[in-house]
C-alpha cells in the first residue's frame, strides 16, 4: 500500500524548497539545516529517477517535471492540513495577513471582516494598510489587495473587482452638471480617472475648474466632500457608505466606467493553498460578487 509514496519529510522539503525558492528559506520554515533540507531533496531525487531542481550559481530552478509535481504535493499537505483542522481543531490556530489600501480597508473591508471571523474563527487576522497599491515590504505578507491593471509580476494576480467611478458632495451643493462646471472640485492623485476625462466625456466643450484640493486617498476626499468643500470622484464601493447615510448625495447622474480594477495578489513567497490563504480568497471573492 502507498509503495511510490516517498517520505513525507522528503516531500516537505521539496514544497518547502519550491516554493520559497532556496535551502536556506525552506531550512528556516523547517526547522532544519540548509544541508539537511539539501540531503533530502538529493534523496527525493534519487527515489523518484529525475532532477526536481537545477542548482546554478546562488539559484534553484524547477525542472519542468518539478512544476507539475509541485501543485500536486501542495494540494496534497493543504488537504491533509484542512481535514486535520476539521476533525481535531486547530493546534493554536493559523493567522493570515492581508494588505491592501486604506480606503479600500476602511471603507470595504472592515465593515465586512466580521463575516469573516464566524465563518473562520480559527483564523486569526493582520489587517495592514498601505497608501499605494506598491508600497511597502512584502516579506510577510500572505495576500495584497492592489488597484491597477493587473500587470504585476511578484505573484500570482486574481482579478477582485471593477466598478464604476461617481461624482459625490454634500447635499447643499447638489446641482447636476452645472454645479460641477462651477466647482469646486475636489482630484484625485495618481489615478486615471481624473475630472479631465469625466468633463472630456460628459462636458467635451467645458474645461473643469482647476480642483481646490488634490488627495491621495479617496477616504480623505470623501471626509473633504461631506465637510462640504467640493465635489470628489470616487469610486462607488468607497461612496456607498456615505450615500446611504445621506453624508453625500451623488452631484449628477452621471458616471465613468473605470479603467482599472482591485486585484488579489499572492506574493511568490506565500502559499494558496494553506487553509487561512485559500479561506481568505474564497471569501474575498464572495463578498466582491456582492459589491
Amino acid at each position: 500500500m502507498f509503495d511510490e509514496l516517498p517520505p513525507l519529510s522528503w516531500l516537505r522539503a521539496f514544497e518547502a524548497t519550491a516554493r520559497l525558492g532556496n535551502f536556506t528559506r525552506a531550512a528556516e520554515e523547517l526547522n532544519l539545516t540548509p544541508s539537511a533540507v539539501s540531503y533530502q531533496i538529493r534523496a527525493l531525487e534519487a527515489r523518484l529517477g529525475h532532477k526536481l531542481f537545477e542548482r546554478r550559481r546562488r539559484t534553484l530552478v524547477m525542472t519542468r517535471l518539478a512544476q507539475s509535481y509541485l501543485p500536486v504535493v501542495s494540494k496534497a499537505f493543504a488537504d491533509i492540513d484542512a481535514s486535520t483542522a476539521g476533525v481535531f481543531g486547530r493546534m493554536g490556530g493559523e493567522r493570515v495577513t492581508l494588505r491592501c489600501m486604506n480606503s479600500l480597508n476602511m471603507l470595504w473591508l472592515v465593515p465586512r471582516i466580521e463575516a469573516f471571523r464566524a465563518r473562520h474563527p480559527d483564523i486569526a487576522l493582520s489587517l495592514l494598510s498601505a497608501s499605494w497599491a506598491e508600497g511597502g515590504d512584502s516579506a510577510l505578507i500572505d495576500l495584497d489587495i492592489r488597484y491597477g491593471e493587473g500587470l504585476w509580476s511578484d505573484g500570482e494576480v486574481i482579478p477582485l473587482m471593477r466598478h464604476g467611478v461617481q461624482p459625490v458632495c454634500a447635499p447643499d451643493l447638489a446641482g447636476g452638471m452645472p454645479a460641477l462646471e462651477r466647482g469646486p472640485l475636489i482630484e484625485m492623485a495618481g489615478v486615471v480617472d481624473t475630472w479631465r476625462h469625466f468633463f472630456r466625456l460628459h462636458l467635451p466643450e467645458t474645461r473643469p475648474p482647476s480642483p481646490d484640493y488634490v488627495v491621495d486617498t479617496s477616504l480623505m476626499a470623501l471626509e473633504l466632500a461631506e465637510r462640504g468643500l467640493g465635489h470628489a470622484l470616487v469610486a462607488d464601493i468607497f461612496a456607498a457608505p456615505y450615500l446611504e447615510s445621506g453624508r453625500l448625495v451623488r452631484s449628477c447622474d452621471r458616471n465613468l466606467e473605470a479603467r482599472h480594477g482591485h486585484f488579489i495578489v499572492v506574493p511568490a513567497h506565500s502559499d494558496r493553498n494553506r487553509h487561512g490563504v485559500r479561506a481568505m480568497i474564497d471569501w474575498l471573492g464572495e463578498i466582491a460578487t456582492d459589491a
